[in-house]
């Protein structure tokens, strides 16, 4: 007999801490892109790997074997073989797992993939659809500038509140996202939420991290910009099959 559990996946480590609560109530299957090194080079996925398992949740096979350097250098090739794969494992799971629910980071314009985990899950789903239910998807906002609308929230207990406390403080290196994050939205601690994804691929649109990768270039840390419709659109295309794309 199949599990029905849900599937969780998240761009980075430290993104499943926004839904501490639903994991320790819903025990998902977790797959993280990335792990997390930026530009450091320092893997943050251990990190993660303890928290998903102190609430009681799994993580999939596959997940974190990337850096974020090699990400991006596939969105600038062009390369959709790295994202298909992350999307054909997702798929996989939720199968054996009969999940009910895929839930994802929201596309939000912050970082290219944010936007294309939600792509990649997307993906997922529609592979699943191919024999079996689709799942429900819903996305959960990495940061507050999160795209879609509001499905379900819920305030957390003060018991859970203080372990979801623990288990960011435990995360060293997300410190000073996490104080970024709290400063924009404060209420984050003790408020949990999905949301039904909104974000449409539309042809033409200006995300935040254009800029920050344009600066990038000019300080010399980055050889080339990524940008919306020459890279990141033509991946989620290719994802999702179509040329008019909806996620």
């Amino acid at each position: 007999m199949k599990s029905a559990l849900p599937v969780l996946i998240v761009a980075h480590p430290g993104h499943e801490l926004r839904l501490f609560d639903w994991m320790e109530r819903e025990r998902p299957r977790v797959f993280i892109l990335s792990d997390g090194s930026g530009g450091a080079q320092s893997s943050r996925l251990n990190y993660s790997v303890s928290a998903i398992r102190d609430a009681g949740a799994t993580l999939i096979e596959g997940s974190g074997q990337r850096s974020d350097r090699e990400w991006y250098a596939a969105i600038l090739a062009g390369d959709v073989a790295p994202f298909s794969q992350a999307a054909d494992a997702i798929a996989a799971a939720a199968l054996t797992l009969d999940a009910p629910l895929v839930v994802s980071d929201a596309a939000d314009g912050y970082n290219p993939l944010h936007d294309l985990c939600q792509a990649i899950a997307s993906a997922a789903v529609a592979r699943i659809a191919r024999g079996s239910k689709a799942p429900k998807f819903l996305v959960s906002p990495a940061i507050a500038s999160a795209m879609g609308t509001p499905s379900i929230a819920w305030k957390l207990e003060d018991e859970t509140a203080r372990r979801k406390r623990l288990a960011v403080s435990a995360n060293m290196p997300l410190a000073e996202e996490a104080a970024r994050l709290l400063a924009e939205a404060p209420e984050a601690l003790y408020n949990e939420q999905l949301l039904a994804p909104t974000f449409d691929w539309p042809e033409n649109w200006t995300p935040e991290w254009e800029a920050f990768g344009r600066k990038r270039v000019k300080e010399g840390r980055f050889a080339a910009p990524i940008t919306y419709r020459d890279h990141v659109l033509p991946i989620a295309k290719a994802l999702l099959g179509r040329d008019n794309c909806r996620s």
